[in-house]
């Protein structure tokens, strides 16, 4: 090792720290810096701060014995030491770093660099909205169900994205288009409970969730990009928590997490474990059939082999099982289905420091899903069908990146592959003798008919004949004398991509310049060069930041059930065996590609507010979408022609304004798509009306969180708090569901009283249906029917009605301290004012769903 005569020595230790921002909250790591000469002096004059991309940079804070303290975030920070007498240096640490050391060399007086004055330097621009939270920040959100706490994170903290029933967030106008970045590790399907196991909220240190134009180092799905990294054992002294959760529906979670290394190697270990008997979200407001439970383990091996490399290991196992949840309708016919979803994953990080300016990182990793389901023991007790599946998706792949900060570029160069096998069995047959009835009632209702196999039949009996019935399902109609239609098949999907991008610093003006190039070779084929532009300029005196962006992007096909999806129909003679569901036909889902427009604005006030406002303009060909089999977990990609979104999304955040922080994100848009259907499964027939609202944005939503910490010289060694959470949701659009009166008096009994129907003082009940009733006595509760003659499904289409719900919660964090230990209670009241309000109704792709009802959760934490 070379020695000067002078020497900066870095101690990198991580205690939690307690910074809370929307906008770019610390971490939780902490980084401690030592500045000495070559004799052990400390140099107290010295500068040290701290840039991370896309968030100001960060200055230490010097104690009395002389160390220097920052919070270290994401990977890439650059830490930047100047003292005088010595030439200033630079150097990336990577995310999870333990030990630095860094040697100035003296210069002359002359060549001296002076710390500016105005520490809001270009690297606090960005190009990208976006929002960062922290380890405790993600601790302090209510959740109502842990097995979901990823999505109910992302759609409380994050503006554009609504919610949907068992997990399902949908961002900025589409239907769960979103990445994952897990330490490195990519992940671009479908994180909803009826899917996949979700990854545990506890094992987050730092979230940094994109909603403006995503760099090139994104691409697939990119709505919305979520990059997180995991916390390490690193340096750790044997530390962690034991938490328990009781409360409504005889739900409980259990919860261990251990922290343990040296600054050599480390160790986070956390395991987790719940249950409900509302585990899915219901057709009724009080769950029927709803029993589950879900555990987790998630154990993640750092090591520092040498002073340049980094390695890390990360493990995870999951397992879910669950019911789904009945109707009134469903319970009579003693329906029971059940799922478990299980899966694996195994990642291996490796990060390189060639030089000070030049980081490499490697990250291979294998994941595995199984998705099964089982029907109920009587098939004919299943609503519409029966179906069982065993789908499993293994996910094998590499990520290789190279990150060069030097002067004012912050450049990346890397690549993307990964290798998909997909695997579909099940088996499926009709049970309602109505659903495919070859006949039809002579009022225009479809007949029961049993008997009846053919049209031609439907006369002798005094029916009419039934124009819209397919008799390519009569051999899987279990009421007609059919059996099981049987599926099982294996498809790869491989997926690589290229990308170059540089941020360019030039005092004020940030320009941002990226290639990405997308290669996609599935049950479709596709490729495309898209470039990613940016430029951010941060105004005089009032220090606004001002930025602009374009994004040209490669949407691929979701992989659930995508196999099935591009099976041709019965008649076809395309690839495939005949698909006897493809009513119409079956084309295959192809990639589509997209141009999205961004405009934003920052801007900070004093040193405790910040507002970020974000508007963005989507337009796509090849727009995807999901639809289901009768009402079962058979859901498959479906395509339409094109999709034009835009909206607003802005955050605002009061950060420890005497006790108080407040973070409230506000959304709104327009998601419109035109017809026809242009790939996938094509079941229904194409819409009336050529341009509709999906389900997939609301016309403004907004969610709110108040924390109030009780001063600290009042209460002693208490630390007591109180929060609130305020939500507010105009609506998910519900096409081609009741657009009209008299199909709303035409659905069962149990149906109308989900939408709350009624005819003046006569409401509908599960026993009591409205047959008849004038328009000015009508009205529903829970959706919003537009006035008879008004219906418009792009101008005024049906919706969910608005919804505002309250959350409220208080604990103290240090109600009792132990020697090496201190416990912890919290309680929190999910729904508190107990509104009844639905998420969708019959909704093509998951049905009718309630909101949770109020739900009072207890717990403890024991941390030490």
């Amino acid at each position: 090792m070379i020695h000067y005569s002078s020497a900066l020595f870095l101690s990198v230790l991580f205690p939690v720290m307690p910074g809370y921002s929307q906008i770019s909250a610390p971490s939780g790591f902490g980084l401690v810096v030592l500045v000495e000469d070559s004799t052990g002096a400390v140099l107290p004059n010295a500068s040290v701060s701290l840039r991370c991309p896309g968030q100001r940079e960060q200055q230490a804070v010097r104690s009395v014995a002389g160390t220097f303290t920052l919070p270290l975030s994401v990977q890439g920070c650059v830490l930047q030491v100047q003292a005088e007498g010595f030439a200033p240096l630079s150097q990336i640490v990577p995310a999870g770093v333990s030990d630095v050391e860094l040697r100035l060399v003296p210069v002359r007086a002359e060549a001296q660099v002076t710390v500016l004055a105005d520490q809001e330097i270009a690297t606090a621009q960005t190009t990208s909205a976006h929002g960062v939270l922290s380890a405790r920040q993600i601790a302090d959100i209510p959740i109502t169900n842990h097995a979901t706490g990823l999505t109910e994170i992302l759609t409380r903290t994050t503006p554009g994205v609504a919610a949907d029933a068992n997990g399902f967030a949908h961002p900025l106008g589409e239907h769960a288009d979103t990445s994952l970045s897990l330490d490195g590790q990519p992940i671009t399907d479908q994180q909803a409970k009826v899917f996949a196991n979700q990854i545990d909220p506890a094992i987050i240190q730092t979230l940094k969730a994109t909603t403006g134009a995503p760099t090139a180092e994104f691409g697939d799905k990119t709505s919305l990009i979520v990059e997180i990294t995991t916390k390490s054992g690193r340096d750790h002294k044997p530390s962690g928590s034991l938490s328990s959760e009781y409360g409504s529906f005889g739900s409980w979670s259990e919860a261990l997490s251990f922290s343990v290394g040296s600054k050599a190697w480390g160790n986070f270990l956390a395991v987790n474990g719940g249950g409900s008997n509302r585990f899915l979200d219901t057709p009724e407001f009080d769950p029927i059939h709803a029993h589950g439970n879900s555990e987790g383990l998630f154990d993640r091996v750092d090591f520092q082999p040498r002073e340049r490399d980094l390695l890390h290991l990360n493990m995870g196992l999951g397992r879910s099982w669950f019911q789904t949840p009945n109707s009134f309708d469903t319970a009579a016919a003693a329906q029971d289905r059940r799922s478990q979803i299980r899966n694996s994953n195994l990642a291996f990080g490796w990060t390189h420091t060639v030089s000070p300016s030049l980081l490499l990182t490697f990250t291979p990793f294998l994941r595995h899903d199984r998705a099964e389901y089982v029907p109920s023991a009587d098939p004919l007790a299943d609503f519409t069908a029966t179906m069982a599946q065993d789908r499993t998706l293994t996910n094998t792949g590499l990520h290789a990146q190279a990150l060069y900060i030097h002067g004012p570029h912050t450049a990346k160069v890397g690549g993307t592959y990964t290798h998909t096998l997909l695997h579909e069995r099940f088996s499926l047959a009709l049970t309602d003798p109505v659903y495919n009835s070859p006949c039809m009632t002579t009022a225009g209702g479809a007949a029961a008919a049993p008997g009846i196999r053919s049209p031609g039949d439907c006369t002798a009996v005094g029916l009419l004949s039934n124009p819209a019935y397919l008799p390519a399902l009569l051999p899987y109609d279990l009421t007609r004398g059919g059996g099981l239609y049987h599926f099982d098949k294996s498809a790869d999907i491989v997926q690589t991509a290229f990308y170059a991008q540089d941020e360019v610093h030039l005092g004020d003006l940030l320009l941002s310049a990226g290639l990405r190039y997308d290669i996609y070779d599935g049950l479709s084929r596709g490729r495309q060069l898209a470039p990613r532009l940016g430029a951010g300029w941060r105004t005089p005196f009032t220090r606004t930041l001002l930025r602009l962006s374009y994004a040209r992007l490669y949407e691929t096909p979701y992989n659930e059930n995508l196999i099935f999806a591009n099976e041709s129909g019965a008649g076809d003679t395309g690839v495939g065996t005949g698909n006897p569901f493809a009513a119409f036909r079956s084309e295959p889902v192809r990639p589509g590609t997209r141009n999205q427009f961004n405009v934003g604005v920052a801007q900070s006030f004093g040193s405790h507010v910040t507002v970020d406002a974000d508007y963005y303009w989507k337009f796509t060909h090849t727009a995807f979408d999901f639809d289901t089999l009768f009402n079962t977990p058979i859901t498959f990609s479906v395509a339409w022609r094109k999709s034009k979104i835009d909206g607003l999304a802005v955050r605002l955040a009061v950060s420890d304004l005497h006790g108080f922080n407040v973070s409230s994100v506000m959304g709104h848009v327009r998601s419109r798509f035109f017809t026809p259907e242009v790939g996938g499964l094509i079941f229904n027939p194409a819409p009336s009306s050529p341009v509709f609202r999906i389900d997939h944005g609301e016309e403004f939503e907004q969610t709110t969180n108040f924390r109030y910490d009780f001063p600290r010289r009042v209460l002693g060694r208490h630390r007591l708090w109180a929060g609130a959470v305020w939500r507010y949701n105009s609506g998910l659009a519900l096409p081609d569901t009741v657009p009209t009166h008299t199909e709303a008096l035409a659905l069962t009994p149990d149906e109308q009283s989900q939408i709350g129907l009624h005819c003046g003082a006569d409401r509908a009940t599960p026993t009591h249906a409205i047959r008849s009733c004038g328009p000015a006595a009508f009205a529903t509760d829970r959706i919003r029917i537009p006035a008879p003659g008004t219906y418009d499904a792009d101008r005024n289409a049906v919706r969910v009605s608005p919804r505002t719900l309250i959350d409220l919660s208080v604990g103290d964090d240090g109600l009792h301290h132990f020697e090496h230990a201190t416990l912890g209670v919290r309680a929190t009241v999910i729904n508190a004012a107990n509104e009844v309000a639905l998420y969708n109704f019959l909704s093509t792709f998951s049905g009718t769903h309630f909101v949770p009802p109020r739900a009072v959760q207890l717990s403890v934490q024991l941390t030490f």
